[in-house]
């Protein structure tokens, strides 16, 4: 009969856990400013204590230049630059449901390492993301996953995605068609002004729905705990199709 120590026991147990590398977020989660072919002039739409920058585009002539900048002042607080200043949807005009195939149970992923770094920097972000009410503690989570921590290419700040698959290879597809790209270009053709709006954080304007708000706990390393996402995070199935 083989005999078990105690010493073997936490060998095998060292040997689970898989050290997290942070890597660059792919393309698609990184929601830098994307690079444009005007050069662009900053205005300042806050004070300089509490500095609001947006941009706009040298090349505009005036008076219509004057006239933009007018109006991004008058409507300024129509727009938000830190997480706080977003207080979400409303939950009779979309929320994101997570329902469950027949025939899954809820998965708890084995525990991944970071390094001392990765962890002060991840920390960090969950505080923050808590701080705002994105996310909250999770208690007697069912679904459990990891945390993939990623670096936005232009800013170094860490983003914190999810490892999902397994609520995603549980969850039904939503076939909901994606605009296709050539019918918006041609939509637009022919015009002088093409103008558009970028979305701060919008996948986070999108609240989970309460009954699937567990499903969603994620696992953090060290001492920081369990926390579930009260409002739609990355990469999720269906996260594209509700937005």
């Amino acid at each position: 009969m083989a005999e078990f120590t105690h010493e073997s026991m936490e060998d095998q147990e060292e040997e689970s856990l898989h050290e997290e590398v942070l890597d660059f977020a792919p393309a698609a989660l990184d929601d830098s400013l994307l690079e444009v072919e005007d050069s662009l002039q900053e205005i300042n739409l806050g004070t300089e204590e509490d500095s609001r920058p947006t941009f706009i585009s040298v090349l505009l002539k005036e008076p219509l230049r004057s006239e933009i900048i007018t109006l991004l002042h008058e409507f300024g607080d129509c727009f938000a630059w830190h997480y706080h200043e977003m207080p979400g949807l409303d939950r009779k005009l979309v929320e994101h449901k997570l329902p469950i195939k027949d025939g899954y149970l809820p998965v708890k992923q084995a525990r991944r390492r970071m390094s001392m770094d990765t962890e002060l920097k991840v920390k960090e972000e969950i505080e923050r993301l808590l701080k705002v009410g994105f996310i909250r503690p999770a208690i007697y989570a069912d679904w459990l996953a990891n945390i993939v921590p990623v670096l936005k290419r232009k800013t170094g700040a860490v983003r914190i995605c999810v490892d999902y698959k397994n609520l995603n290879e549980a969850s039904p597809k939503d076939e909901y068609p994606m605009p296709m790209a050539d019918m918006l270009v041609d939509g637009v053709a022919h015009n002088q002004m093409l103008s558009f709006i970028y979305g701060n954080a919008g996948y986070n304007q999108i609240m989970v729905a309460e009954e699937d708000i567990h499903k969603t706990a994620f696992m953090c390393p060290g001492h920081i705990g369990a926390f579930e996402y009260t409002v739609m995070p990355f990469g999720l199935r269906n996260a594209g199709a509700t937005y």
